[in-house]
C-alpha cells in the first residue's frame, strides 16, 4: 500500500509540474506549431498585425505601420515566420543590434532572442545572411532602398533541420533569378 501512495504522489507532482509550467510558460507561436496556435498568439501582440490568410501563397499576412508579418504555412503547422520593418535605419536584424534583439525579445521572448543573438553564422547568398541557433535557424536580409523606396530589414526563423534547404533553394534561385 505504501509502493501505491508513493506512486500517486510522485504523479500528481509530476501533472502539477506539467500544469503549473504550461500555465504561465509565455506563448510562442514558433514553426511546427499548428497555425490555430500562432493565430491565438498573433492576437496577444500589440506590435504584430491582424493576419490575412492567402491561399495562392498559403501565407498568413500582415502589415501595421512599417512593420510586415508573414507565417508560411504548411498543413496547417508552421513552416516559417518572418518579420521585415521598412524605413527604421535604427533597426537592424543584427546580433550585435540591442534594439533589434530586444524587439525579437518583446515578440517571442528571450529564449528566441538569445538564440539568435548566439547563433552561428553560416553563409551570406546575395543579401541573405544565414544562421544556426541551438533551437532554431534564422535568416535575415537588409534592403537598402532607393530614393524613393525606404530601407528594410528582415528577419525569418525556420526549423534547424530546414536550414540547408533554404540555403540550397536561395543559391538556386541566385542563379535562376526565380522568387523566393
Amino acid at each position: 500500500m505504501l509502493k501505491s501512495n508513493k506512486f500517486k504522489w510522485l504523479y500528481f507532482a509530476a501533472l502539477s509540474t506539467l500544469v503549473v509550467t504550461f500555465a504561465f510558460a509565455p506563448a510562442n507561436a514558433l514553426p511546427g506549431q499548428n497555425i490555430n496556435t500562432v493565430l491565438k498568439w498573433v492576437k496577444t501582440k500589440p506590435q504584430l498585425p491582424t493576419l490575412t490568410y492567402s491561399s495562392e501563397t498559403l501565407t498568413y499576412y500582415g502589415t501595421r505601420d512599417n512593420l510586415s508579418f508573414h507565417v508560411s504555412v504548411d498543413q496547417q503547422k508552421v513552416r516559417s515566420e518572418s518579420i521585415s520593418v521598412n524605413g527604421d535605419s535604427k533597426l537592424r536584424f543584427t546580433q550585435k543590434n540591442a534594439k533589434a534583439v530586444k524587439f525579437l525579445q518583446d515578440i517571442y521572448g528571450s529564449n528566441i532572442a538569445n538564440d539568435f543573438k548566439n547563433a552561428r553564422y553560416v553563409t551570406k547568398i546575395s543579401d541573405i545572411h544565414f544562421y544556426r541557433g541551438q533551437k532554431f535557424a534564422y535568416t535575415v536580409f537588409e534592403f537598402e532602398g532607393g530614393t524613393d523606396l525606404p530601407g528594410s530589414s528582415g528577419f525569418e526563423i525556420i526549423p534547424l533541420n530546414k536550414l540547408q534547404q533554404d540555403i540550397d533553394n536561395t543559391k538556386y534561385c541566385q542563379t535562376n533569378q526565380c522568387d523566393i
